[in-house]
């Protein structure tokens, strides 16, 4: 199991699979802010899976940053960034509004 440390200086350990949400030009770096407005049904899906479960996401840059994604991975580069959704607003809106740390 991999374990990273907390903003709060406490050892977490990571799940072993996260879903992961190919951005183009984006960057989470540790401590930072990643405000997202999720729009497409496959991406409001898997927030709200995270949400039930660990609200651990991955965030990957697409190898071409002109490609919209499909389901193939080798189309992400290899490295990314776990974030964790810290908050989540979607009440009276139908696009979900998530910020990650």
């Amino acid at each position: 199991m991999t374990m990273f440390v907390s903003p709060q200086n406490v050892a977490v350990a990571l799940p072993q699979e996260i879903p992961v949400f190919p951005l183009s030009g984006v960057l989470l770096l540790p401590r930072g802010q990643l405000p997202l407005n999720i729009f497409e049904p496959r991406y409001i899906a898997m927030t709200e899976e995270a949400l039930r479960t660990n609200r651990m996401i991955g965030v990957v840059q697409p190898r071409d940053f002109n490609l919209s994604l499909s389901s193939d991975s080798s189309a992400l580069f290899v490295t990314g960034c776990a974030g964790k959704i810290t908050s989540f607003d979607h009440p009276y809106r139908r696009q979900p509004l998530s910020s990650c740390r």
